[in-house]
Parts: structure tokens; C-alpha cells; sequence
């Protein structure tokens, strides 16, 4: 009984290539009718079929925050990247997601936390005037967003998305969700939103704060990006960071869409409280003395992430070969290519 995604497909016989037959409650909004029609696909380990552009909608609670900047970077030091500095330090920001549907498992709870960097030899430093400063870190042409690590959790009565978000994330981007899922726990009441999250039997991050929709002084911002460039978001630590204990898989580059109303104030230790605890994947933020500055509310969240960029054709690979081929006849190694 579900409605058609689009009427623009070619029949063969009686079916139509590529129909998409939605449950009635998913992907309502008219801006999911771009994606509708999978570009690519992944079958990972599970046996779970993955489709991209992968469509996640959520409310969402996000923390900008600072940190210490050459404490943060000792444990990425063989990155090419570097961190955006305001101020003298460093941007991070903590989510907190609600998802309310997504083609990874339907829904699920998750967090994560992610800097902003650009290459090295492109150091950005930018100067701090306000808290709101800081959000010019996320609002430069070079930015990249750098994620770092993440944690999942089913909600209750959809057991088994966690590890699809799990499975399909690290193998497809190599996103350094932890292989073991978290217990998550988020609640909207009011003005208040709460989120409280234990991994490994240990506490991670709790979070309360007031939405800043209640503050007369929050500003509401619009925002509808088509495609961002192919390398704006970074999958992961350097091969998957493995080696340093941040439970990646690979590093991948690849593009977002993105609509959503985002409502912006400034973090109140007065009525808001953010504590890391000392499960092992969260705990970074802590050495890293994270401060928290601003918090956004978005709570009608969509976002598309396509196939990573450095999946490329078979008409490519060949130019490349050739390339290399030649580089090899006039006396080059194979490993120096």
C-alpha cells in the first residue's frame, strides 16, 4: 500500500526498473524524492544490502566546544590534515542523534564527535570573538569534517539496527563506530532534552541541556545543500586508526546532502551539563579538555551520504595503469610509484 517514489521510470513488462515501494510513515518529505533511486550499492559481511545515497532523517542535538588543540592532534600526528584553529584552539563537536528512520536498520540511537580540519601547508587560524566564533571553523570553503569516533545503540523495539549501522558504516566508509554497540537512553520532555550513554559497562557521555529554541536571542538557520564536495567529510582516522585504538576501519572521503533547520544558542553551564565518563571510546574528549560553547537543535534532520569518492571507474583505473606502466618502463619501482 505504499505510495510510488516517483513516476519518472522506464516499464519493462509489468514491473517498472527501479520502483521504490515506501511504508507509508518513511522519507515522507518532498525533499527525498532526489534520492529515490539508489546510485550504487553495498552487500556487507552481514548480508545486508546497503543503498546509496544511504538516507538517515533525525532529531538532532548537537555541542560545539573547543580543545586543546596539540593535545587532540598527538594522536593523529601521521594525518595529512590539520586542525582549524579559533581562537588558539580547536573545534569539536558532540552529536547527539535521534534517528528516526534510515536505510541502515530503520531506527536507532547514536553519538559521535568530529573536528574540523584542513591540509597541512592550508592552516586556518581564526579569531575568537564570541563563542559563536567557533562556528566559523564549519563554515570555511577548505573545511573537512573529520570524524573520529562514534557509538551506537538500538532503541526499543528495532533490535538489530545498531549493527547494521555498525557493520555497514565501517565497511562502506570506514567510520569509526565502536563493533560493539552502546546502551543509549534519550528523552525530549519540554523544553529539556537528556541523553545518557554507557559502552562496555562503562558510562561514556551525559548530556542535559535546555533546546535552544527557548532562548529569545537563538537564531534559525535554513539549510539545503545539494551535494557538498567529494572529500568534505572524512571517514575516519588514518587506516582506520586501529593502531591507536580508535576502532576504524579505513579512511574514506565522500560528499553529503543535507536539509534541515538548525536553531543555534549559547551553551549555559547553568542549565546545561555535558560529563564524559571513562568508557574507553569516549574518554579522548576528556584528555582533550573539551569546553563546551554552543548548542544547536535540529529536529528535522536529513541527510544523504553518497559512495565514498575513491571508488572510481574502470576507465579511470585504466588512465592510472597506463600511467603507471609507463613510469615502470622507464626504470621506476612499483613501490615508488
Amino acid at each position: 500500500m505504499g505510495a510510488r517514489a516517483s513516476k519518472c521510470f522506464e516499464k519493462t513488462g509489468n514491473l517498472e526498473e527501479n520502483q521504490l515501494v515506501l511504508a507509508p510513515a518513511r522519507f515522507k518529505d518532498p525533499w527525498w524524492r532526489k534520492f529515490d533511486i539508489p546510485a550504487h550499492g553495498y552487500r556487507d559481511s552481514s548480508g545486508f544490502v546497503n543503498r546509496l545515497p544511504l538516507r538517515l532523517e533525525s532529531r538532532e542535538l548537537i555541542v560545539y566546544g573547543t580543545v586543546d588543540p596539540a593535545k587532540m592532534w598527538s594522536e593523529y600526528e601521521d594525518e595529512i590534515f590539520t586542525p582549524i584553529l579559533v581562537g588558539g584552539r580547536a573545534v569539536v563537536t558532540v552529536w547527539f542523534n535521534q534517528f528516526t528512520d534510515t536505510d541502515c536498520g530503520g531506527a536507532y540511537l547514536e553519538t559521535w564527535y568530529n573536528t574540523f580540519v584542513t591540509k597541512k601547508g592550508n592552516e586556518k587560524h581564526l579569531p575568537y570573538d564570541s563563542p559563536f566564533s567557533i562556528l566559523g571553523a564549519a563554515a570555511l570553503p577548505e573545511t573537512q569534517s573529520f570524524l573520529q569516533r562514534v557509538v551506537c545503540s538500538d532503541v526499543a523495539g528495532n533490535p538489530g539496527a545498531a549493527m547494521k549501522a555498525i557493520t555497514g558504516g565501517r565497511e562502506m566508509f570506514g567510520f569509526p563506530k565502536h563493533p560493539i554497540p552502546g546502551s543509549i537512553t534519550c528523552s525530549y520532555e519540554g523544553e529539556k532534552v537528556d541523553f545518557d550513554v554507557t559502552h562496555n559497562g562503562k558510562k561514556a557521555v551525559t548530556m542535559q541541556c535546555v533546546l535552544p529554541d527557548t532562548d529569545p536571542n537563538a537564531l534559525k538557520v535554513p539549510v539545503d545543500v545539494l551535494e557538498t564536495a567529494p572529500d568534505s567529510c572524512i571517514g575516519g582516522p588514518r587506516l582506520g586508526g586501529t593502531h591507536k585504538g580508535h576502532n576504524g576501519a579505513i579512511q574514506s572521503y565522500y560528499s553529503t546532502s543535507v536539509k534541515c533547520t538548525q536553531i543555534v544558542a549559547g551553551w549555559n553551564p547553568n542549565t546545561d551539563s555535558l560529563r564524559i565518563g571513562d568508557a574507553d571510546h569516549y574518554v579522548p574528549l576528556s584528555r582533550w579538555d573539551f569546553q563546551p560553547l554552543v548548542k544547536v537543535h535540529s529536529p528535522d534532520f536529513k541527510i544523504c551520504a553518497h559512495q565514498p569518492s575513491g571508488w572510481i571507474s574502470g576507465k579511470e583505473a585504466g588512465a592510472s595503469v597506463r600511467t603507471h606502466e609507463k613510469k615502470l618502463a622507464e626504470g621506476s619501482m612499483a613501490g615508488a610509484l
